[in-house]
């Protein structure tokens, strides 16, 4: 890795480490008043991703703290956040410690940071603590769920996509000082729902190798690790979900997969239709099913009897499940699967596992990739001055027979009648029914972009066309004729 692209590594980690305290202090506070299970979830899953995210830019300072976080986390959870004021201070100041590590630049001026001491603190309230009473009623459970990603979701994106297409053609076809106010409301929401475009590839994945190998070196192991990952357009929120899979099952590989004689991992990366499939593959032990098992049935997670593997690869990747009794740096606190998989299911994807006794596991994440990239017919709509483009489902038609309606596309936006005597009706077809659109010219193919997506019954959605932000029909245009 160059120095230059370490540099930008270091940074890149910086900036998503002050996000993360962030969300983590946000999350704690809400726990203390309430039990609120999804912000217990997000602690711990943040919590762990950024200690495994520190070992990656060597910031030792900041893993250490966060594995003893943990400490002071899992006891809480199990108290059911019922804490006292010392507990609470201790959290916070370890949470400000790591904004302190995280910010200090090498070489800088020495900060009054006494982490041993600190670290000693921290044990000694774990101690005081760990056998002060059970936890209350009602406490926060290790229960068998999946946990919302703390970006915006699919269903909020559906929710705030129509508006932001009204928000679009309010400021479009607006004129003076108000288009000037509009274009302001409208990039807002524009960049809050709008597909963030975002490229996976080696370079992207390359940090987790030289993790892996780091961790292993402490580890006493010897692996040889390779990436095959081609490159490809995703979204933001895809390439986040690759990037977190990638970084906890590389290291649960080398840290439960690879034994003390060594072994190989090799992880591989491609789009396959509408699919982004991760695999990450190791030689090594292979997972231990009887283990797995007997400690679900004594976590109380499944019952007695033969139990299918991939129901206990399901069971592996439940929050809080671990078969080792004590967590150590890496691993043991049940909280890595659980990440990869929340991930995932976050966008609708899916995790799996194969694997057999002393021949090594092969982990597959696959995640759905939004299609940014559609090809569709242009249209110049009289009375509107941006572009319209029918959506694939949609073909042009040489020969129209007779149309049950024409659709004036300003009238169906909303907007007045275009009143053009210039305009004639193009005809389109989805394969069952047919529609006439008032055009000024005839439909031209065009392959668009997708910038701010909607539901499939909607009846648009903004996109780019040559760099012009406009309107993409879809699905919903047909309900226009069957009302």
């Amino acid at each position: 890795m160059t120095e230059a692209a370490d540099t930008q590594l270091v940074e890149q980690f910086r900036s998503l480490a002050l996000e993360r305290v962030e969300r983590i202090e946000a999350a704690w506070q809400r726990v203390l008043t309430t039990l609120d299970d999804d912000a217990s979830r997000l602690i711990h899953r943040e919590v762990h991703t950024l200690k495994a995210e520190s070992r990656i830019v060597s910031f030792v300072d900041v893993n250490l703290v966060c594995h003893k976080l943990e400490d002071l986390l899992e006891l809480a959870r199990a108290r059911g956040y019922a804490v006292d004021d010392e507990f609470e201070l201790v959290v916070g100041m370890a949470l400000r410690f790591i904004v302190m590590l995280v910010t200090k630049r090498a070489g800088g001026p020495a900060t009054a940071i006494d982490l041993p001491g600190f670290v000693r603190q921290i044990d000694l309230v774990v101690k005081r603590h760990e056998h002060a009473g059970r936890a209350r009623p009602g406490s926060v459970p290790p229960a068998l769920r999946v946990v919302p990603g703390e970006r915006l979701s699919s269903a909020m994106r559906d929710h705030l996509g129509p508006p932001a297409v009204d928000a679009f053609i309010e400021f479009a076809v607006a004129r003076g000082p108000r288009r000037e106010r509009l274009r302001t409301a409208w990039h807002a929401l524009r960049d809050l729902v709008a597909i963030q475009r975002a490229v996976v590839s080696v370079a992207q994945l390359d940090k987790h190798r030289h993790s892996a190998l780091a961790l292993a070196r402490d580890l006493g192991k010897k692996i040889d690790i390779a990436l095959a990952i081609e490159t490809a357009e995703v979204t933001a929120e895809v390439l986040h979900a690759i990037d977190i899979a990638t970084l906890h099952l590389v290291r649960n590989a080398v840290d439960h997969g690879i034994d003390d004689a060594g072994g190989a991992i090799r992880v591989r990366g491609a789009l396959k239709q509408d699919l982004y499939v991760l695999v990450v593959e190791d030689d090594g032990r292979g997972i231990d099913f009887p283990r797995v098992r007997a400690r679900a049935h004594e976590l109380g997670l499944l019952p007695p009897g033969e139990i299918p593997p991939e129901r206990l690869v399901d069971v592996m990747c439940h929050p809080g499940f671990s078969t080792r009794t004590e967590a150590n740096e890496v691993s043991g606190r049940g909280v890595g699967l659980d990440v990869v998989r929340g991930s995932a299911v976050d966008l609708g994807g899916t995790i799996g596992a194969r694997s057999e006794a002393g021949k090594g596991t092969t982990w597959t994440v696959s995640i759905p990739v939004p299609r940014i990239a559609v090809h569709g017919h242009a249209i110049r709509a009289p009375g509107l001055r941006f572009p319209l483009v029918m959506g694939a489902m949609w073909q042009p038609l040489e020969r129209p027979r007779q149309p049950a309606f024409v659709v004036d596309l300003a009238v169906a936006l909303g907007l007045q009648a275009s009143n053009s005597i210039s305009a004639h009706a193009v005809s389109f077809t989805d394969g069952t029914l047919e529609v006439a659109l008032l055009s000024g010219d005839a439909p031209r193919p065009v392959q668009v972009r997708r910038l701010v997506p909607t539901p499939r019954d909607a009846l648009a959605e903004v996109c780019t066309v040559d760099s012009v932000e406009g309107l993409l029909l879809g699905r919903g245009l047909a309900a226009l004729g069957r009302a």
